[in-house]
């Protein structure tokens, strides 16, 4: 198999033994904090995504537990991929243990923190059974709230991957060509209450694209597809959140009735009480 030329010193350190770790406490952390973990992933089902591909996974960024989640998915999702994530400089010298399981530190809000963001990215995105984890929101937002622009690293890679030069692709495109696409898979995540004690984990994957499928757009055009993408698989979970229908979902967490104590015995008593004689 042909392989791209990459420099895989300049791919974020993954200690697997330590990662394997993280992934089993991960697994029961969730499952102890949310009721459920529910999933529809229809749209990528059916979209024989291969190792020798690489893989841009974009979500909203509704919370804390984001990161969280990313690693959970992409645990029980897209196990021969390995996974990268950017995160911000500052939480990587408090949390530094992120940084030998794929996470790399960015300077927020400056030029150098954008270009090695560009650096590290191209060289995940050149590696064969690659996945780059992005909230491209840049802040913590309202799940409602889809009126913000993504920020520009997530359209600008996707650029550099598909863009042709005079009379033929250009270094990064060829390299890409050889091995398989770069995906694009954008996905909604939620953390509403229901009716349990605790809150549920929503994901919700919208229809995704590939570098095949995006070349010969310009950026605007590309920011503006990968954009929407993100939104309308934002507005599909938000309608099936409101209506609470669980069946739209593979249930990965335990998915177990819990309701607290309290509220089943006011119900019960409620139902005495007005109950005829």
């Amino acid at each position: 198999m042909l392989k791209r030329n990459v420099d895989h010193r300049s791919l974020p350190p993954i200690n697997y033994g330590l990662l394997g770790w993280f992934r089993w406490f991960v697994r029961g952390y969730l499952n102890k904090h949310f009721h459920s973990i529910a999933v529809n992933r229809c749209e990528i089902s059916e979209l024989g995504i291969s190792t020798t591909d690489a893989l841009v996974v974009y979500s909203n960024h509704a919370s804390w537990w984001d990161p969280l989640t990313a690693i959970y998915l992409a645990d029980r999702l897209f196990p021969g991929f390995s996974m990268y994530a950017p995160i911000d400089a500052e939480a990587l010298d408090k949390y530094r243990m992120f940084g030998r399981m794929g996470f790399f530190g960015v300077e927020q809000q400056s030029l150098r923190g954008a270009s090695e963001f560009l650096r590290v990215s191209h060289a995940i995105l050149g590696t064969p059974g690659a996945s780059l984890w992005l909230t491209p929101e840049g802040r913590f937002a309202d799940v409602r709230d889809t009126s913000a622009e993504l920020m520009p690293g997530l359209a600008h890679l996707a650029w550099r991957f598909t863009r042709t030069g005079n009379g033929g692709r250009n270094a990064i495109a060829e390299q890409q060509r050889s091995t398989g696409h770069v995906w694009f898979l954008p996905v909604a995540v939620e953390y509403p209450f229901w009716v349990e004690r605790q809150p549920e984990l929503l994901v919700w994957f919208g229809p995704p694209t590939n570098t095949a499928e995006l070349a010969g757009q310009s950026k605007p055009q590309i920011a503006g597809d990968l954009s929407l993408r993100l939104r309308n698989a934002q507005h599909e979970l938000a309608q099936v959140s409101m209506s609470r229908d669980v069946s739209q979902f593979e249930l990965f967490g335990s998915g177990r009735s819990s309701t607290y104590f309290v509220y089943d015995w006011w119900q019960k008593l409620r139902s005495k009480v007005s109950s005829p004689q």
